[in-house]
């Protein structure tokens, strides 16, 4: 597999076939399957299961927007102080 310029880039890629598959299931069951099947042998190549890769990507997310922002929500997100 090429590799590529950032760690992070697989993960998003495992999470943008993940989304795909998930987006095909009703219309397209084979390239639905096949997204799912790439997402979890790219998984598979760092030892991880899809499910924790996403979790992974989403720790990371997290730490980026805090180390950015000094919090751990992103300033655009709204909150529920109505």
């Amino acid at each position: 597999m090429q590799s590529t310029d950032h760690p992070q880039d697989e993960l998003l890629i495992i999470e943008a076939l993940t989304q795909l598959g998930a987006d095909l299931e009703d219309h397209n069951t084979a390239r639905a399957t096949r997204a799912k099947r790439l997402a979890r042998d790219i998984a598979a190549e760092h030892g991880l299961d899809v499910g924790d890769a996403l979790f992974q990507i989403d720790t990371n997310q997290s730490n980026l927007e805090t180390s950015q922002y000094g919090q751990t929500d992103c300033p655009s997100q709204s909150t529920d102080e109505d």
